[in-house]
């Protein structure tokens, strides 16, 4: 790392990992420890601050690694340059595993660039030290949301509930209707299991044996 003065500081040695290719999150901090090829896609999501392991996964026959621009998520993905495991991944920083897409005959991903901020420095910087109280303002309105949501989505099943309900009484009331005809269709149907009862006799040889008598 660097200081204020630019000066390289030594942070600590990483030994033993499964990695042949650093990926760096733009935003610094993070880093994907990938082991592409021979490797067969061993992933460790590392951050370099507090030094220490986020998670560790695979992405089977992975090729190729892109953080997105804002170094919250990164997409890992197997083009069409192998005949097997096309598609891709996309996880959270931290390693956690947000989408998977298999798709044949899939050659490239990028991401959509990310347009310029429209905050000052000033502004950003004025976010940043109050970031907690937004944090607590975007948390309650996301809650409000999902109460919503959740509130939303328990109509539509009371609605659904409803609907069957209704369905089934309609076809209960119709089967009481036609008893009396399917009964009438039926009736020469019906065996009467007294009346077709016999009783059967079955003689079974266990043993034969023979004897010569003399006479």
């Amino acid at each position: 790392m660097q200081d204020k003065l630019g000066r390289v500081k030594k942070l600590g040695t990483l030994k033993g990992k499964s990695a042949n290719q650093l990926f760096w999150s733009p935003q610094g901090k993070n880093v994907v420890l990938a082991g592409l090829k021979g490797l067969n896609g061993q992933l460790e999501f590392f951050n370099v601050d507090e030094f220490e392991t986020l998670a560790s996964a695979e992405h089977f026959m992975c090729q190729e690694v892109e953080w997105d621009p804002t170094g919250r998520y990164v997409c890992t993905s197997v083009t069409s340059v192998v005949s097997m495991e096309n598609g891709l991944n996309v996880w959270q920083f931290n390693g956690k595993l947000l989408y998977r897409m298999m798709k044949d005959r899939f050659f490239k991903f990028q991401w959509r660039p990310r347009m310029p901020s429209l905050l000052s420095a000033e502004e950003e910087a004025e976010i940043a030290k109050n970031l907690k109280q937004y944090s607590k303002r975007y948390e309650a309105m996301d809650e409000e949301l999902k109460m919503l949501q959740d509130s939303a989505d328990m109509e539509e099943k009371r609605a659904l509930l409803d609907a069957y309900s209704a369905w089934r009484k309609k076809k209960l009331a119709q089967l009481e209707v036609e008893r009396p005809e399917r009964e009438r269709l039926t009736a020469h149907l019906v065996v009467d299991e007294a009346a077709s009862t016999e009783e059967v006799t079955v003689e079974d040889i266990v043993d034969i044996m023979e004897e010569v008598l003399s006479m």
